[in-house]
């Protein structure tokens, strides 16, 4: 008995610690979206758990964003009216570019989910989403990306 008591209260103090963690990562995002209101919302929660955030409702704009500013993760509409969100990423990386990019959409179809994945994205999420599913997942997208990138930072080939 007083094992499964001390199994219950380690996994609460590591799923602190994760809690705490998560807390602690920060980062830029940029926002496309051609909906002003969902964008707000967006901006909203992402902003109230710490992130800079960065909202554009035009595929031109944003590809102007990134080329003159570094964000740390992208989240981008599927459909819209200038420039779907797969053309977007297939842009940022045709440049080089190697942040994550997560595709949003509320017309998830197995098409566009495996289109999406083959041009690079990181993430496909369908709408609506809760905003803490959202969030788990933003935080998940960046401390992965840092890890990938520290460790390539301290690879010396």
């Amino acid at each position: 008995m007083w094992e499964v008591l001390r199994e219950s209260e380690s996994r609460a103090e590591a799923s602190g610690i994760e809690d705490a963690v998560d807390k602690a990562i920060t980062g830029r995002i940029l926002l496309v979206d051609d909906d002003p209101h969902f964008l707000r919302v967006l901006s909203r929660i992402l902003s109230g758990e710490s992130f800079q955030v960065t909202a554009t409702t035009g595929s031109c704009e944003a590809i102007e964003l990134i080329a003159s500013t570094r964000f740390d993760l992208i989240i981008c509409d599927l459909r819209m009216p200038d420039c779907d969100g797969i053309s977007l990423l297939q842009t940022v990386r045709s440049s080089g570019n190697n942040v994550p990019v997560i595709i949003l959409t509320a017309y998830g179809e197995v098409d566009t989910y495996l289109e999406a994945m083959n041009a690079g994205a990181t993430e496909y999420l369908n709408k609506p989403i809760k905003s803490d599913d959202l969030v788990k997942v933003v935080r998940f997208c960046l401390r992965n990306h840092g890890k990938r990138r520290n460790g390539k930072r301290n690879n010396p080939s």
